[in-house]
C-alpha cells in the first residue's frame, strides 16, 4: 500500500489534482473477491459516479445492480443479455436529440469496446492510495492542463503523436478509459457523454483519462522529471 500511497500523493501534489487518482479492478466470475473488503451498499447512478466518489476518498466494491447505468455495466462485462436491453429503447433514446438517426446512435453504441458478456461479477473502485496490489486501470479526473501533463509524462521518452480514440460521447467512462486501457494496454481520454456528466456531476471543465496500471510508474517518474516546467506554468498561472 505504501508504494501506491506515495505515487498517489506525488501525482496529486505535483499536478494539483482536485481528485485523487482512482484504481479500478474488475473481477471475473472465475476470480476470488478481495479479502477483507465488503460490498458497498450504495445505489449509484453510474460507474462514472463511482469514479468521482472514489476520487473523493470512497472505496467501493460493487455488483452490477448498484451501478445504475446499463450501458456502463454492458461495457464492463456484467450483462449477459446486452443486446436485448440495447434494442429495447436505448438506441432510440440516443437517436432522439443526441444523434440525428437511430442508425447513428447504433453505430456509436454498438461499435464501442466491450468486455466479454456476463463474465464480470464485481468492480473494486477506490482511491489509488488504498490499493494493496496493483489495480488493472488507473483513472484520473482532471482539467485540461493536468491532462496535458499526464500526456507529456506518457510520451516523455518516445514523443510523436498519440492515438486517443473516442466512442462518440456515449460510453466515455466505461468503454473509452476503462475497457480500452484494460484490453489494449493503451492510454485514452474521454470528454464523457451527456449521461456520464449528468450522473457523475463532474465539473464541466474536467475530463477523465484512463491508463493501464502498467504505465503508472512511468507517469509518476516523468511527472517528477518535469517538475521545472510544471512549476514554470504554475507560477505564470498564479500571476
Amino acid at each position: 500500500m505504501k508504494e501506491y500511497q506515495r505515487i498517489s500523493q506525488d501525482l496529486t501534489h505535483n499536478l494539483q489534482l482536485h481528485y485523487e487518482p482512482v484504481g479500478v479492478t474488475l473481477y471475473k466470475d472465475t476470480n476470488s473477491l478481495p479479502d477483507g473488503i465488503s460490498f458497498n451498499l450504495k445505489e449509484l447512478k453510474s460507474y462514472c459516479q463511482a469514479l468521482i466518489l472514489a476520487g473523493q476518498g470512497e472505496s467501493l466494491l460493487l455488483r452490477k445492480e448498484q451501478m445504475g447505468c446499463k450501458l456502463g455495466t454492458s461495457a464492463l462485462g456484467f450483462e449477459k443479455d446486452m443486446e436485448g436491453y440495447l434494442d429495447d429503447g436505448v438506441l432510440e433514446k440516443y437517436g432522439i436529440g443526441l444523434f440525428g438517426t437511430e442508425e447513428a446512435s447504433s453505430d456509436t453504441i454498438l461499435n464501442s469496446m466491450y468486455l466479454q458478456k456476463g463474465k464480470t461479477q464485481a468492480a473494486f473502485i477506490a482511491p489509488l492510495s488504498k490499493f494493496q496490489e496493483r489495480p488493472q486501470v488507473v483513472v484520473f479526473t482532471a482539467n485540461s492542463e493536468q491532462v496535458m501533463w499526464l500526456l507529456y509524462a506518457l510520451n516523455y521518452e518516445k514523443g510523436g503523436q498519440m492515438n486517443l480514440p473516442q466512442s462518440g460521447g456515449a460510453l466515455g467512462g466505461c468503454s473509452d478509459i476503462t475497457v480500452l486501457p484494460l484490453l489494449k494496454g493503451e492510454p485514452n481520454i474521454t470528454f464523457l457523454g451527456l449521461g456520464c456528466r449528468l450522473k457523475s456531476a463532474i465539473d464541466k471543465c474536467d475530463l477523465m483519462m484512463g491508463i493501464s496500471a502498467d504505465d503508472l510508474e512511468k507517469i509518476h517518474t516523468h511527472v517528477l522529471d518535469m517538475s521545472k516546467p510544471i512549476a514554470m506554468l504554475n507560477k505564470q498561472s498564479s500571476l
